[in-house]
């Protein structure tokens, strides 16, 4: 993702057409090597998809 509001948005299309959120809400994480904006989403099918934006 190229912004944390594109990640956003991905994430609630995702949850408006019958998707949920896992694991964590969308936010930031610091991880060893910096920062990251992340935003996991599981789909109907049950999938799940992780969207992810670094610094």
């Amino acid at each position: 993702m190229q912004s944390p509001e594109q990640a956003d948005a991905f994430h609630a299309a995702g949850v408006a057409n019958g998707g949920n959120t896992c694991e964590d809400p969308p936010g930031w994480r610091e991880v060893a090597t910096g920062w990251l904006y992340l935003a996991y989403l599981r789909d109907p099918d049950g999938q799940r998809t992780e969207l992810l934006h670094f610094l």
